[in-house]
């Protein structure tokens, strides 16, 4: 039950955020086009190659899915998405938006070393480059 109400929220969401935001058309009718990056003990990465916009000061944005592995404290994996905005710059990103829901006043973050987030940064600005 907890499932199905998850999934009519995040559809709410998606046409709720599409008719907000007509540039994200894509991601709320499903035309996406998943590129698996990485895959390691936290998780598995991807990012929408068909979802990199290109916007002014060499920043991006970029819908990435991440998949939480199981762990000690939760038994079932979990899915998020991720609407980024990238610096290519100055290597930050910050979440504009989780599974649909708008962030109110993201701030930009550094990885930190995190391999999946590095990962992110490294193919969506290598796309901005060519």
């Amino acid at each position: 039950m907890q499932q199905i109400l998850k999934k009519i929220i995040l559809i709410i969401t998606l046409i709720s955020l599409n008719l907000i935001n007509p540039g994200l058309k894509s991601f709320a009718i499903g035309n996406v086009d998943w590129f698996l990056l990485k895959e390691n003990n936290d998780g598995k990465e991807w990012i929408d190659l068909g979802s990199i916009k290109i916007l002014e000061n060499n920043e991006l944005s970029v819908l990435t899915k991440y998949f939480e592995n199981p762990s000690k404290t939760k038994t079932k994996g979990e899915t998020n998405l991720y609407l980024m905005r990238i610096n290519c710059t100055r290597r930050e990103y910050k979440d504009i938006s989780i599974n649909g829901i708008p962030t109110f006043k993201p701030k930009w973050k550094s990885s930190n070393n995190d391999e999946l987030i590095d990962i992110v940064l490294n193919k969506s600005c290598s796309e901005l480059k060519s």
